[in-house]
């Protein structure tokens, strides 16, 4: 009978450790299925990431050709302005000349003149600034709806 329960005693041992063998291998088939999904979750947001960043340097691009555009666009309307500034100039001048009776009236009519066309240009510079100020922020607010939308539409495929 002694036997019979030495017997026993290391068949239940042994069964044990069979058993934690057992577990131990499918902890590590666990851990492994874990590290598996794992890196499949951080490889597609990596893919999600990445189309979200092609959207966005595609339309910065976008945004990017367009302030250069309006840059273009605001020194063509500055190099007319300067060439409407001059004939204003002009103008006023032969106004101011034209028909006066005095030395002094001429003169004041000179001043104005000159008065008039300054402040015709400063207005027009101003307006100028302006607007092109506006058109930067106006081009920089589209180019951000933009990326938000298409980062956006990405998140939204998957």
């Amino acid at each position: 009978m002694g036997a019979l329960v030495d017997r026993s005693l290391v068949l239940g041992v042994l069964a044990a450790l069979a058993f934690l063998a057992g577990w131990k291998v499918n902890g590590w088939r666990l851990g492994e299925g874990i590290a598996q999904g794992q890196v499949e979750a951080v490889t597609i947001v990596r893919v999600v990431e990445r189309q979200q960043q092609s959207v966005a340097d595609e339309e910065g691009q976008k945004g990017h050709e367009q302030l250069e555009e309006l840059q273009r666009r605001a020194a063509d309307a500055g190099a007319a302005a300067d060439g409407l500034r001059k004939q204003a100039s002009s103008l006023a001048t032969q106004l101011a000349t034209c028909n006066a009776g005095t030395a002094g009236e001429r003169t004041a009519r000179e001043r104005a003149a000159a008065v008039l066309a300054e402040l015709l240009g400063e207005m027009e510079s101003e307006g100028r600034a302006m607007a092109e100020a506006a058109d930067r922020a106006r081009s920089a607010g589209l180019t951000c709806e933009r990326v938000y939308d298409g980062v956006k539409a990405v998140a939204e495929q998957k």
